[in-house]
This record gives structure tokens, C-alpha cells and sequence, in this order.
């Protein structure tokens, strides 16, 4: 994201460019945020309405994350009221203290189990903050190529 910033500082770009470079950092902007607020009503809701048992790491997901490296994924197994299992993905990548077979916190909606997080304050608080983090960035980003191309453009001096 910083590299984009400085591109968008070091290079000349026509005004459609710039308007262009502004939406599409808004727009992504505007997921992230929305990612962020959709994963806070959420654990509220787990929160005031959930249920909580004792999940176990099965497995680590390994996810390409480009040519920087790799992200690493717990996968948890827990098993509801009612005794039925069930699986799912860690939101946050990040397996410290998550070694397979270890034992975590879950929280988990009785009618609806498929929506079940791992009830630590890191990975709560994680699953909250980068998506917030990349949304600030890209409207900082929309925000900087629309001012710089404003002072680029300079003030206007007809009549």
C-alpha cells in the first residue's frame, strides 16, 4: 500500500488517471471498512448472543499471499450443544500459539454455527484492526492523490 502512495506521488498522471486512482482507492477504501464493521457487529452479536465451548486446531491452512510469502490459517473443529461437529477458518492469519491439537475458545451462534470465531482478544481485536488498517491506508491513498493532483493543477488564473 505505501509503494502505491509513493507511485502515486512520484509519477505525472493526467487528471482522468488521478480521478480514476482516487474511486478505485476509495471503492477499496470502502470494502475494507466495511469488512471491518461487518466483523465488529459480528462479534457483538457472538458476544451478547453466542455460545461458548472448547474448539481444537486440526490443521494449518497455508494461503499464498503473493510473492512476499505466505499466510497461515488455524483451522478449529468444535462441537455444538447439540454434540454436531463443526469446522472453520480462522479470520486472522497467525498460528503462534496455535500449534495443531491445541485447545481454544470458540464462540459460535446456536441457530446459525457457522458463524463461530475463536474467542481470543488477539485474534478478535486482529480480525477488527487490519481490515480497518487497509481501509484507512487506501482512503489515504485516494485522499493524497486527489490533493497532490490538486496542487499540480494550481490555481486557476483567468477571468
Amino acid at each position: 500500500m505505501a509503494r502505491l502512495i509513493r507511485l502515486a506521488h512520484t509519477v505525472r498522471h493526467s487528471p482522468e488517471e488521478a480521478a480514476s486512482m482516487v474511486v478505485i482507492f476509495g471503492i477499496a477504501g470502502s470494502f475494507a471498512l466495511y469488512f471491518a464493521f461487518r466483523e465488529s457487529r459480528t462479534q457483538r452479536h457472538l458476544k451478547r448472543d453466542g455460545t461458548l465451548v472448547r474448539g481444537h486446531v486440526v490443521r494449518h491452512r497455508i494461503d499464498s499471499a503473493g510473492r512476499d510469502g505466505t499466510a497461515t490459517f488455524a483451522v478449529i473443529t468444535f462441537a455444538d450443544a447439540g454434540g454436531a461437529r463443526h469446522t472453520f477458518q480462522a479470520q486472522a492469519s497467525g498460528v503462534r500459539h496455535l500449534p495443531v491439537g491445541a485447545e481454544v475458545p470458540v464462540r459460535y451462534l446456536d441457530r446459525n454455527p457457522g458463524v463461530a470465531r475463536i474467542d481470543l482478544t488477539g485474534k478478535k481485536l486482529a480480525n477488527i484492526a487490519i481490515p480497518l488498517l487497509v481501509g484507512v491506508l487506501f482512503f489515504g491513498g485516494a485522499v493524497a492523490v486527489a490533493v497532490d493532483q490538486g496542487h499540480r493543477s494550481g490555481p486557476s488564473h483567468g477571468r
